[in-house]
């Protein structure tokens, strides 16, 4: 399966020169947990909601002073909407990150996969397969 046919959110983008109190308030209105910075409108980092916590208001740093650039993680992980599930999970796996932006064939930032859209998707294959086994059970129970 590809990774386009299990992202469901839209990235939330924001220029680097975005101040992380807009990035904040965006981030609570919209109910995500990270912003794609872009310049150009092509990934150059990302901001989550930690990283707001850790790098500016634990460090007492003014939200509205500090750009997103300043508190980014630069060069972003990223992967192409063709990719898929098992490389999404090898790459989160590698570099220790739960959240994926996903890109089109330019570049563009076209979604977010998630560690929890996997985990949902993977929980929907169990059932899926515990009901293909009750059903084989109740079926050879039934003939006997």
């Amino acid at each position: 399966m590809t990774i386009e046919k299990l992202m469901h959110r839209h990235a939330i983008v924001q220029p680097a020169d975005a101040s992380c109190y807009d990035a904040a308030e965006l981030m609570r209105d919209r109910g995500v947990g990270s912003i794609v910075v872009v310049e150009q409108n092509e990934p150059i980092g990302v901001v989550t909601d930690r990283d707001l916590v850790t790098r500016v208001l634990a460090s007492r740093r003014d939200p509205e002073r500090l750009s997103l650039r300043d508190v980014m993680s630069a060069a972003p992980i990223f992967l192409s909407k063709q990719r898929s599930v098992e490389d999404a999970i090898d790459t989160m796996r590698e570099f220790g990150v739960r959240r994926l932006p996903i890109v089109d064939s330019h570049n563009h930032p076209v979604g977010v996969l998630s560690l929890d859209d996997i985990l949902i998707h993977l929980a929907r294959q169990v059932g899926a397969l515990g009901q293909a086994v009750e059903r084989e059970l109740l079926k050879a129970g039934g003939e006997g």
